[in-house]
């Protein structure tokens, strides 16, 4: 019985990895919705990778709060495009940017250059 369970799981993640191939996710699209607030890529029906934030517009804030990527997804870019997403709304809005998020603090360290202007403490 192990020898079948661990042939379903083999061809469950080959399965995954089909569904969420690497050509596929780097075309991904990065929508804004704002109801749920988060920046979302559709992986599938009913998976998705996303960035939750918050707005504070009497400051004149956005609070990048916590990035999810699901396992067929990670190592493929997604939480570099939920950030830059991110950032580049910040930037059209005229918002400051607080990063609460590790994976978005990281971000920020490697793009310094390009979006020290806009963080804010």
């Amino acid at each position: 019985m192990s020898c079948l369970l661990a042939a379903r799981t083999i061809a469950s993640r080959l399965s995954t990895n089909r569904r969420y191939g690497t050509a596929a996710l780097a075309a991904a699209a990065v929508r804004n919705d704002p109801k749920r607030e988060k920046f979302v890529i559709a992986l599938g029906e009913s998976d998705e990778a996303y960035l939750k934030y918050s707005e504070n517009r009497t400051s004149n804030v956005i609070i990048l709060e916590h990035t999810f990527v699901p396992d067929a997804g990670k190592g493929k870019g997604l939480g570099k495009q939920l950030a830059e997403a991110a950032f580049q709304y910040a930037i059209e809005k005229q918002l400051k940017v607080k990063l609460e998020c590790d994976f978005t603090v990281k971000y920020f360290k490697d793009n310094e250059s390009k979006y020290k202007a806009y963080v804010t403490q």
